[in-house]
């Protein structure tokens, strides 16, 4: 527990310093995200803990999350094509005929329209007659070719564009599937998705074009259902983790060459599978991505930064209740010094931000047009002028901002005096209503709360648990007394595993895009270096969750101050962090020695008194 309020201490240094230096520290939006990115670094950070807590390691981290978050959307991904679309083996414009490389379902009267040929600007032909592979247009193909495709299109029967909806006959087209309108010259234009079949009509995401005469209609094509995609890619991570461990068990390889060599190979075949090609969901499965982007609520900013601020006063005086209870000495009762100054700073931050909500009154330039920064939860915003017979409202309603918006543009004296004439001689923006900001709280936030308290009653609570322990302690005591040692190693691997692929499923769910080449670079560093500042040895045999959880937040809030403050160069963030998990390491090994003297001059004492 000192470890854990030692991590917290530093966390709450490099908080405040943060804080100090950028003031888009503490903004909503920013708070926001770090908890979002910190939820998803903690669930893996747990995992590996698992791992170093049996005198272990694992390189592979980053090569997993690769692996499920690239082989996840690679599974999912999604086509569609147009109906009845047919390559073409040859154009022949005297004849008004085209020949197909293969047979086709094409009719007398159908409508079709050809692309990448020669051909292509003509417009929209009609089937006038069907010979086997070769099909008769009306009017003739513009030039000969030998290449392109040949598309059916559907004539548009009826729109009401007010419901978005259009009318195609017997289209069968189903939710999901898409449409490409087409005008009257047969030029291709915006497509959208259709999102509810009416029998012969169609209900559309998007209003069709004013020129609009046909469409293209487009089936949809999904490589695997989510279930089978999900269930793939985790069982994928669970053999990886079985595999981890049987070679470092019953193989008695060691775990940095096992792992090594993992990093590599998976990392090699999300590469080959993928040919280096980015993998995303586009705008396909929004539902499914709300389990990394959802938010679970929104809570007034002051208030949830006085609801942390008290929680970590009452954790302080929760510790000392306890310390009083098994009659420590007086020393134990500093360490809950560290929470309670850490909340008491956040208690006085949420009342600042409560009480204090100063007006804007910003002068801008009058010669050029500006950006002028709003404060923090602006909502009302008025632009006046000074005609030299005082200030008056220039733009007639007040401007209601989103609570995202930072800055305000506002345009030259010039274009003012010309969309309004008069002598202006000045421009000022004036912000009247200000109110606090809500922050949401991520949907990963409550992911990784029930991974804690899972971890948590299964490392704290069980039998298995203490075998863990155990094995990182001492593995030849371990194996005499009685525990199955391989069957611990195994089992932490997979759970290592098992929570890298989980990670990797949420990464690319917020992310919405993952790179084979970088996607989960570095990703081992952070969840090694919070597992090790959260308290585990790498010796095995110690550590805890939550202090897992607390290094997690103190990488990722180190990184944020990396990326907001101007002072600090982003290219020499691996260098900080690197030399920040060496200096936790050292000092731990210092205090370990220290803690290590004092019971031997201890244990020499009371020998001398007995």
């Amino acid at each position: 527990m000192k470890k854990t309020f030692g991590i917290l201490g530093l966390l709450l240094v490099v908080f405040l310093a943060t804080a100090y230096m950028t003031e888009a520290f503490v903004t909503p939006f920013n708070l926001e995200n770090l908890i979002r990115r910190t939820s998803l670094f903690g669930i893996i950070s747990i995992g590996v803990a698992f791992v170093i807590i049996t005198g272990g390691i694992d390189l592979s981290i980053g090569s997993v999350v690769c692996l499920v978050g690239c082989g996840l959307p690679f599974l999912l991904e999604v086509a569609y094509t147009p109906a009845n679309q047919s390559a073409l083996s040859e154009i022949n414009a005297a004849q008004s005929t085209v020949t197909l490389q293969a047979d086709a379902q094409y009719a007398a009267g159908d409508q079709v329209r050809l692309f990448d040929s020669n051909a292509s600007n003509s417009g929209i032909y009609q089937v006038k007659n069907v010979a086997g592979r070769t099909l008769t247009l009306d009017p003739a193909p513009a030039a000969n070719d030998s290449r392109g495709s040949i598309v059916q299109v559907l004539p548009i029967k009826s729109t009401d564009k007010d419901n978005k909806t259009i009318g195609l006959g017997q289209a069968h087209l189903s939710a999901r599937d898409r449409v490409t309108f087409v005008d009257a010259n047969g030029t291709a234009g915006l497509t959208s998705p259709v999102t509810q079949p009416q029998g012969g009509s169609y209900h559309l995401h998007d209003p069709p074009p004013a020129n609009a005469a046909y469409v293209v209609p487009l089936f949809r094509h999904q490589r695997t259902s989510v279930p089978v995609a999900l269930a793939l890619v985790l069982l994928v991570s669970l053999g990886i983790g079985l595999s981890h461990g049987y070679l470092v068990a019953k193989i008695k390889l060691q775990p940095f060459v096992v792992t090594l060599c993992g990093l590599l190979l998976y990392r090699g075949i999300t590469r080959g599978f993928t040919e280096d090609q980015t993998q995303g969901f586009q705008a396909e499965y929004p539902d499914l991505r709300l389990l990394a982007t959802a938010k679970l609520g929104q809570v007034d900013y002051a208030q949830a930064l006085c609801f942390v601020g008290i929680a970590l006063m009452l954790a302080g005086a929760g510790w000392v209740l306890w310390q009083r209870f098994r009659k420590q000495d007086i020393k134990s009762y500093l360490w809950p010094t560290i929470p309670a100054v850490m909340g008491a700073v956040i208690i006085g931050t949420g009342i600042y931000q409560a009480k204090h909500t100063p007006i804007l009154d910003a002068p801008v330039s009058a010669e050029a047009a500006a950006k002028v920064d709003l404060p923090l939860g602006a909502r009302t915003i008025k632009l006046e002028g000074n005609s030299g017979q005082g200030w008056q409202l220039l733009d007639q309603q007040s401007i209601k901002a989103h609570d995202r918006v930072q800055q305000v543009e506002v345009p030259s004296l010039n274009a003012i005096a010309a969309f309004k004439p008069g002598d202006w001689n000045a421009v000022r923006v004036v912000v009247t209503e200000r109110t606090l900001p809500r922050i949401g709280i991520p949907a990963p936030c409550l992911i990784l709360l029930v991974v804690a308290i899972a971890a948590g009653i299964f490392l704290n609570h069980t039998i298995y648990g203490r075998y863990l322990l155990a094995l990182g302690r001492n593995e030849e005591a371990a194996k005499y007394s009685g525990i199955n040692t391989d069957r611990m190693l195994i089992l932490a691997y997979v759970i290592c595993s098992l929570l890298a692929g989980l990670g990797g499923v949420l990464f690319v769910m917020d992310v919405n895009s993952a790179q084979p080449v970088d996607f989960g670079n570095f990703y081992e560093l952070y969840a090694i270096a919070a597992a090790v500042l959260g308290g585990c040895s790498l010796r095995g045999g110690e550590g805890t969750i939550l202090g897992v959880i607390i290094g997690a937040c103190l990488m990722r809030v180190l990184k944020n101050m990396i990326t907001l403050v101007d002072a600090i160069p982003t290219h020499i963030e691996y260098a900080i962090i690197g030399a920040v998990i060496l200096a936790g390491v050292t000092v731990d090994e210092l205090i370990k020695r220290y803690a290590a003297k004092r019971a031997a001059i201890r244990q020499q004492q009371e020998a001398q008194e007995g």
